[in-house]
């Protein structure tokens, strides 16, 4: 998607530095084994530069003593956690119970209001809990909950004084139980004494390095962003009669279903980031909905007429025709290439996505005509097969500069 660069080591760092330095790209690069090639992808997209995997293996190779410096880190960090392991535990740590089992609360959530009120309080006493029971090694494989609760929610809790009086030493101990990076270690150490007031609060995701992190990370973000828009949905929705309030209930249905099918069957599936790009391509059509849920209550609504709808669907035929023509153009062997198959899947559920739209406005918004919402809904379609046509092949000449910077975002 993007041309070559000419790379030097003062742009990498510049590139690197506003997120992980260049000895940790580095020694993620080393941890992750035989999937390090794969893994790499993730950066090659973050920064934008297709040749950079080429690039750090060639160099690596005239200059193999750099890795050197990434032991060095790991020991630092090591030594450091020795010392922050010593802090002692507040009184309140005796009084939870050991668990038998893993414990049904869920720090994250209760944590971030996610289908509860947020309470700082209760996700510091759960987290006391998932503590015990990771130690027990009762903690679930691969959930938010067990990645991101237990101490690595304590650390967040009391490097930002939420729920609790901040306490860095005891921030920096729960860090070093929970594996966090040396990175992740400096900035808690670095916070101040408001983080909350300030505005420069510890996020744990924002310490995420490896992909497999990175995975859940988006995740558990997606479930933030999803409790956010359902509560602005539905502080919209409340006011409305019931039948409006039921037509929506069913566009919201045929949305997600719609999000569901362009993730599965519209994204490229391949590679370690994945679960990350989907998540992105999805959350992004969850954002248009608000967006579009947010302008129509404003009272800005689409206007357009049969003749502008006509015109849009044959441009939407047109352009789904181009796109189940490259689908079918056989490639490499790739489990992750987007198949014909799933585009006409996608095509079925948008249409009903599209009905659903028009039956919803005809109640909620009845002085605009059919045409407008059908011309509207059909431009936007032609715009996401655009997308999917660049995800395919992006020498297209379909693919303007526009749609490929567009593209780059869903990682």
């Amino acid at each position: 998607m993007v041309s070559s660069y000419s790379l030097d080591w003062a742009f990498i760092q510049r590139k690197v530095v506003a997120r992980d330095s260049f000895n940790q790209l580095l020694r993620g690069c080393q941890r992750l084994g035989t999937n390090t090639a794969r893994s790499w992808e993730f950066y090659v997209i973050l920064l934008g530069m297709k040749k950079f995997c080429l690039f750090v293996f060639l160099l690596m190779a005239l200059d193999a003593h750099l890795f050197a410096h990434t032991d060095d880190a790991d020991d630092t960090t090591s030594a450091t956690c020795k010392e922050y392991l010593k802090t002692p535990l507040p009184s309140e740590a005796a009084l939870i119970p050991a668990p038998k089992s893993w414990p049904e609360c869920n720090s994250p959530k209760l944590y971030s209001g996610i289908g509860v009120k947020a309470d700082y309080a209760a996700a510091r006493k759960c987290a006391w809990a998932e503590r015990l029971a990771i130690q027990a090694d009762f903690q679930p494989k691969y959930t938010v909950a067990s990645l991101f609760g237990g101490p690595a929610m304590l650390a967040v809790l009391y490097a930002n004084g939420e729920g609790v009086a901040q306490n860095k030493p005891l921030a920096l101990r729960f860090g070093c139980e929970a594996g966090l990076n040396e990175n992740g270690l400096n900035d808690i150490d670095a916070l101040p004494s408001n983080p909350v007031r300030t505005g420069k609060k510890f996020i744990y995701c924002g310490e995420a390095f490896t992909t497999f992190e990175m995975n859940f990370c988006a995740e558990y973000e997606a479930e933030i962003a999803a409790q956010r828009r359902d509560d602005v949905l539905e502080t919209f929705s409340s006011r409305w009669p019931k039948e409006h309030q039921a037509a929506f209930k069913l566009l919201q249905q045929a949305n997600e279903d719609y999000v569901l099918s362009l993730g599965k069957d519209e994204t490229y599936l391949g590679g370690t980031i994945r679960n990350l790009r989907v998540d992105n391509v999805e959350e992004q059509q969850r954002d248009r909905f608000l967006a579009a849920v947010k302008t129509f209550e404003g009272g800005h609504l689409p206007n357009g007429t049969a003749s502008d709808w006509a015109k849009a669907d044959a441009e939407l035929n047109l352009m789904y025709r181009k796109v189940i023509a490259a689908a079918k153009v056989p490639k490499e062997a790739d489990d992750g290439a987007i198949q014909p198959e799933g585009i006409q899947r996608t095509e079925r559920v948008w249409l009903k996505y599209r009905d659903a739209w028009v039956t919803f406005a005809k109640l909620h918004y009845p002085s605009t005509d059919p045409s407008s919402w059908l011309t509207l809904l059909t431009i936007m379609r032609t715009a996401s097969l655009k997308m999917t046509l660049c995800g395919i092949n992006d020498q297209d000449p379909s693919c303007t500069p526009e749609i490929r910077r567009a593209l780059e975002k869903q990682f």
